[in-house]
């Protein structure tokens, strides 16, 4: 029953992990998963192998030792390189790599147990005749559910139904585990062969939000159960063989772990992160250690020789990861390093849009007009898909999950826009990003004037209501119907707008002034303006330009090109192309746009 437990955990387990891979991602990684997983595998295997027949161990027993120590813990290694944000550095690909070719070789070592059992004749027509039957059947599960799956999540997304989406998630999973044990592959396999699949289309985020939250109790279950099936009284009588096969697994796995990072041309620091990395047994060891002994290959002293030494090994992975990386930057200092290729800079300061309608649409167009960078959260799984053919940066997801969040970057975005129509949508999402990034930027679009106080009280930082801003359009409609002059209208809206929003605000300032209690400052605003190249003040010096005496305006920097000018002095030029900031009033700002713009620009 135990064992059982433990299973249904490596399964769990591996659908999460597979989640968080792609067939994309092996694609591109493809040179360092085959020459540095094959390299890593085939040296560990072989140096057991030749241990173990020095020892006297048979040759099919050395073999199966050989395999189940060359593997590595998926789950360990990379929740440590998650935790330290590695995962997309070159050590961090390197493991990854390794790891999943070590996934996906259990396949054929799997097939072939029963061949080194004795079970089947050895021939040489048997491997090549097991690998084509591994090969086939895993062409037809790719084939059937390459196209089905994406199909599914697509119109279980188009109910919009958290609870649909996640069954139909729930269905997959079972369906390929299923059919991966019926024809014969462990289970295991087919749970992360579920999550690959589900990694590759569109609606991966959502998913991984959804059940990434259950991946820590899907490991507490595996590990858990495995510590229930070491027999303590073992350990106990033979300490000295248990911790001399431990240290005998971190050695004989560092040096081939180094070797096929070396061979990849990697520098010191991810070799030696790399090697101390797998020097581990993984969760797949405790697979194929349960089917060699059913199958009569390893005697039961031998299992839990095995089962002691494996656990042990995985109860000190965290440590030599950790005395890796001590080891790596020591290293750094006193060996000469190849410089490569620098690391693309991570995204941040970016503008995070939630929802896709025609508010998203031109707001992102505008930022990437700009210069912005971006990227899109869409719960419309047409939009979503519509949009990713175009190139657009967008994922379906519901961006109240932290996960779908996470993806965006929120945790390092300057600014989120929110123009969902789902009032309580909206207020989930604003919280949740708040609890994220304390210091990010929240506008949101909502549709009453009554929803402003509830968002902003939620974390908002600025809250534009559809319905005032139609009622500044209609006093802009009207006063151009009686021909009043455009740097008026100007400056009614500004007004109109600065009152109207400061009477919503005025329900949290502080009854001494004109600051809340996060310190905001009401009528008043920061704008700013780029000097056209016909504009009046261009050329001029900045005290030639009667902002302040016309306008009442505080010029606080000037950006020209990459350079941006704070507080910048009197005789200071005016140049086109320039971008002023300027503090000051709405209603003191009104129709300064005009001065910035060229002739033809101010009828």
């Amino acid at each position: 029953m135990i064992s059982q437990y433990a299973e249904l955990g490596v399964i769990l387990l591996l659908f999460t992990i597979g989640l968080e891979i792609s067939f994309r991602d092996l694609l591109r990684a493809s040179h360092m998963l085959i020459v540095g997983g094959a390299l890593q595998l085939l040296l560990t295997a072989g140096a057991v192998y030749i241990i173990a027949i020095a020892l006297g161990l048979s040759p099919p027993v050395a073999a199966v030792f050989g395999v189940m120590i060359a593997v590595s813990s998926t789950t360990i290694v990379m929740a440590a390189l998650g935790e330290r944000g590695e995962r997309s550095s070159p050590q961090g690909r390197f493991l990854l790599s390794v790891l999943i070719f070590q996934d996906l070789a259990v396949v054929p070592i799997m097939l072939l147990l029963p061949v080194l059992a004795g079970d089947t004749l050895v021939g040489l027509e048997q491997l090549p005749l097991a690998i084509a039957r591994g090969g086939i059947i895993l062409a037809v599960i790719l084939v059937s559910l390459r196209w089905g799956v994406p199909t599914l999540l697509y119109h279980a997304a188009r109910i919009r139904s958290s609870e649909v989406f996640l069954f139909s998630v729930v269905a997959i999973c079972i369906l390929t585990v299923y059919l991966s044990g019926m024809l014969g592959l462990s289970f295991a396999f087919g749970a992360f062969l579920a999550g690959l699949l589900i990694a590759d289309s569109e609606f991966r985020h959502e998913t991984m939000a959804i059940v990434l939250p259950f991946r820590d109790l899907f490991a507490g279950i595996f590990f858990v159960s495995i510590g229930m099936l070491l027999e303590i009284q073992f350990l106990l009588d033979q300490p000295f063989l248990v911790a001399g096969l431990t240290v005998g697994i971190v050695l004989i796995k560092t040096l081939p772990g180094m070797l096929s990072a070396r061979a990849l041309g990697l520098p010191v620091r991810p070799v030696v992160i790399g090697g101390l990395s797998l020097a581990h047994v993984g969760e797949f060891s405790f697979v194929i250690a349960n089917s060699a002994l059913a199958l009569g290959l390893l005697l039961t002293d031998q299992y839990q020789l095995f089962l002691n030494a494996a656990v042990v090994s995985m109860a000190t992975a965290p440590f030599l990861i950790r005395l890796s990386c001590l080891i790596g930057d020591r290293l750094i200092e006193s060996v000469p390093q190849r410089r490569g290729a620098p690391e693309p800079a991570p995204l941040a300061g970016h503008l995070v849009i939630v929802g896709f309608g025609l508010s998203g649409q031109k707001i992102s167009r505008v930022a990437r007009d700009s210069g912005i960078e971006y990227r899109i959260i869409e719960a419309n799984p047409e939009t979503v898909r519509r949009m990713q053919q175009k190139g657009e940066p967008i994922i379906f997801g519901d961006a109240a999950h932290a996960g779908v969040l996470e993806w965006a970057g929120v945790q390092q975005a300057r600014m989120l826009v929110c123009v969902i129509s789902d009032p309580g949508a909206v207020a989930r999402v604003v919280r949740t990003a708040r609890r994220m990034n304390p210091g990010l930027f929240i506008a949101v679009r909502v549709r009453y004037a009554a929803e402003i106080e509830g968002l902003r009280a939620a974390g908002a930082d600025e809250v534009v209501a559809e319905e005032f801003e139609a009622l500044i359009e209609l006093v802009t409609r009207v006063l151009s119907v009686y021909m009043v002059p455009f740097n008026e209208i100007e400056g009614y809206v500004d007004r109109v707008r600065a009152d109207g929003y400061a009477m919503f605000r005025s329900l949290r300032a502080s009854a001494s002034g004109g600051v809340d209690i996060e310190g905001r400052l009401y009528n008043l605003d920061i704008r700013t303006y780029r000097i056209a190249v016909d504009s009046s003040i261009a050329g001029r010096r900045l005290d030639e330009s009667r902002l302040r005496e016309d306008f009442n305006a505080t010029v606080l920097a000037i950006r020209r090109g990459l350079t941006t000018i704070s507080n910048p002095s009197p005789g200071e030029p005016l140049l086109p192309g320039d971008v002023v900031v300027l503090f000051g009033s709405p209603a003191s700002l009104a129709g300064v746009g005009s001065l910035f713009t060229g002739p033809e620009k101010k009828e």
